[in-house]
């Protein structure tokens, strides 16, 4: 019964988040919108071999009305002397905010601003974490929406137009934006197979399942990567909490925030973040086993909101329902039928689970072209040829990929749940 249960609720979701993700319509603006004042915070741990490329895109940025707040959380590379270099740094007596807790205070080194470009400071902090650097960040912003972004990504030039006309509704107090594989954009040379299968499912990620959590009002992560928030309800929640997953994390305190105060959490598929990913699979595995911790730890930070509100919230409902309960009991289904089929095909074993998975295979494969379509659509450059080849790779290789992250993720979590995977950063040239 529990098998049955399985497929129909795991094959529903899919379906579902489909049909959705068509229906989704970013809600867009059709007369001027006057340019708030945005501040860009950009955590840095260790990422000298990147920061030329992060910077050269906030350079290129279509906005007037914007800063960026730069926070060395305490590398050990050369981080701090590769931001001096390039930035022409000079010490800046910014205010001295008594938001700030004294351990806080003293965590800051000093604080620095740009000679060549003012608008962009550098805050120097002794290593405390992603979540403490975005909350110094956030005190120290002079504009009311807050813009977080890894320090290994590019944004596009216009990002922040489109997450501004998305703030004019005043209601509006956070949204997510698209993220991409930066090496598929800004790269000139041929990508590996293992940068092809993330280019691909972040696009499903995106195009498909959020825009369609999106459509139902149940967005539940914001990546870290680009994502915007009001500066005032961040500093109202308390700030970022320290974890795997403070995105996570964060977006589910705002996501209640918003339920009881009547707000909106948004996601914005015309606003574009690139991002550098993994080109290992030791490197992968790393990464996306701390994103499955990352679930784990802000599902139980904030089980309260989410199981008290199960069938009252469509975010706690999705969360619980699909992410968490479909999700692993189908991988778990999956595992148990491959192991059978293998082992008693010969027999006659199950002819309709044979059936049941050509059927979801097909599924998927026109799951991912309607995904890849939706994304050529919104980036005329993409290179899809490369992308309707992978699809083969993903339902044979990456799949089994992801069962694995499942599995590792889950059980590692529970004796090491404090360890944060820092992904090695590449020397590639990209093309900004």
């Amino acid at each position: 019964m529990l098998f049955y249960l399985t497929i129909f609720i795991s094959t529903f979701f899919s379906v579902y988040h489909l049909i959705s993700s068509l229906k989704f319509a970013d809600r867009r603006v059709l007369y001027e919108v006057q340019e708030r004042g945005i501040t860009i915070l950009v955590p840095c741990y260790n990422e000298s071999p990147i920061l030329k490329y992060t910077i050269d895109g906030l350079l290129n940025i279509d906005y007037k009305h914007f800063e960026v707040m730069i926070i060395n959380d305490g590398s050990n590379d050369d981080s701090f002397e590769v931001l001096v270099d390039l930035l022409d740094l000079v010490l800046w007596e910014g205010e001295s905010f008594t938001l700030l807790s004294d351990e806080v205070k003293l965590e800051v080194k000093g604080k620095y601003r740009s000679k060549t470009h003012p608008f962009i400071y550098v805050i120097d902090k002794s290593n405390s974490g992603k979540a403490k650097s975005l909350n110094v960040g956030t005190y120290y912003a002079k504009n009311d929406l807050i813009v977080t972004m890894d320090a290994d990504c590019v944004l596009d030039k216009k990002a922040l137009n489109n997450m501004n006309a998305t703030f004019d509704d005043e209601d509006v107090i956070a949204s997510g934006g698209v993220v991409h594989i930066m090496q598929m954009f800004k790269l000139d040379q041929k990508v590996s197979i293992i940068v092809l299968l993330q280019a691909l499912d972040y696009i499903k990620g995106f195009y498909v399942y959020k825009a369609s959590l999106a459509y139902n009002d149940a967005l539940s992560i914001i990546s870290g990567a680009f994502g915007v928030f009001r500066k005032g309800i961040i500093l109202e929640l308390g700030g970022f909490k320290a974890g795997l997953g403070e995105d996570i994390d964060i977006t589910l305190r705002v996501q209640e925030y918003a339920k009881e105060n009547n707000k909106k959490v948004l996601f914005n598929k015309n606003a574009i973040c690139y991002t550098e990913c993994p080109e290992s699979i030791k490197e992968l595995v790393g990464q996306r086993v701390r994103w499955q911790k990352g679930f784990i730890d802000a599902l139980l930070n904030n089980s309260i909101f989410l199981f008290k509100n199960i069938f009252c919230n469509n975010v706690c409902f999705y969360i619980i329902i699909d992410a968490l309960l479909s999700n692993s009991f189908a991988t778990v289904v999956f595992i148990i039928n491959i192991i059978l089929i293998c082992t008693k095909i010969a027999y006659g074993y199950s002819l309709y689970v044979l059936i049941y998975y050509l059927t979801t295979l097909l599924f998927n494969v026109i799951s991912s072209v309607i995904a890849i379509k939706c994304a050529k659509r919104n980036i005329p450059q993409l290179k899809t040829k490369p992308l309707y080849l992978m699809i083969f790779y993903d339902l044979v290789f990456f799949q089994l990929l992801r069962i694995y992250f499942f599995f590792k993720g889950t059980a590692t979590y529970y004796y090491d749940n404090k360890h944060w995977h820092k992904v090695v950063r590449t020397n590639h040239s990209y093309r900004v």
